[in-house]
């Protein structure tokens, strides 16, 4: 049995943009797990060039709870070529980015009180107690955020947890939370069940310079619904829900 941190992170809109994309800025619809390591180092007050090194071996299950949408919405940026006075306080021409936002897919009416909702399960490194982790989600050093800056957020929920983990189950089994799509052999979805699956390329680490060390295609499910599968990969046990483990 391991300890493992359960948390949802929640805010009103996000933006993870695809690190393939160029001059739109294309999202992700959930947070890529250099995403989570960049919140959980600013939570626990990590330096941005020491972070990545310090949490490789953080390991992370990412599920939906609140179903979603996306907009595109034209963002007026600066334009710095020089890093002028002039240039970064606004007063130079600006450019305008075709940016893709992640909104929670919800009724007009619900809009003031509807918010992103993602499920964090989240196994510590070898040197950080599921205790302290959870210490830190509850009082952040650096305020969480949903991909960039604006897209400010927040933690509820959170709570430690006794799990199981495991690997290369052969069995078909029920998975909660995003999958590594190399590692999945055979799906067994169930008829009548609405789903919204989701595959693309995500992020997995970064080096200390922000540098990308590794990618995988991950599949999720939007509506949050489990994915019944046989699955090749590491996953963790916690009561009657399997997370599958990624990172």
């Amino acid at each position: 049995m391991s300890e493992v941190v359960l948390c949802d992170l929640r805010g009103k809109f996000g933006h993870f943009r695809r690190f393939y994309t160029n001059s739109s800025s294309l999202s992700y619809p959930i947070p890529p797990p250099t995403v989570v390591r960049g919140i959980v180092g600013g939570a626990l007050g990590l330096e941005r060039d020491e972070y990545a090194d310090r949490l490789a071996e953080l390991r992370m299950g990412i599920g939906v709870r609140q179903p979603l949408r996306t907009i595109m919405q034209t963002i007026n940026a600066l334009m710095v070529k020089s890093a002028s006075d002039k240039e970064l306080r606004g007063f130079a021409a600006r450019t305008q980015i075709p940016t893709q936002l992640v909104l929670p897919d919800t009724e007009r009416d619900e809009w003031n009180s509807a918010a992103l909702r993602y499920r964090l399960v989240l196994v510590p490194p070898t040197w950080l107690s599921a205790a302290e982790l959870a210490a830190a989600l509850r009082a952040p050093v650096f305020p969480p955020a949903l991909g960039v800056a604006y897209c400010l957020a927040w933690f509820e929920e959170i709570d430690v947890r006794e799990g199981t983990l495991g690997k290369d189950d052969p069995e078909f089994a029920e998975y909660h939370g995003a999958l590594d799509a190399e590692r999945v052999e055979e799906f067994a979805l169930e008829s009548g069940v609405r789903r919204k699956l989701s595959r693309d390329r995500y992020p997995l680490r970064l080096d200390r310079n922000r540098r990308l060390l590794a990618a995988t295609d991950l599949i999720v499910d939007l509506l949050g619904h489990p994915i019944r599968c046989r699955y090749r990969g590491p996953w963790v046990q916690i009561g009657e829900e399997r997370w599958a483990l990624i990172g």
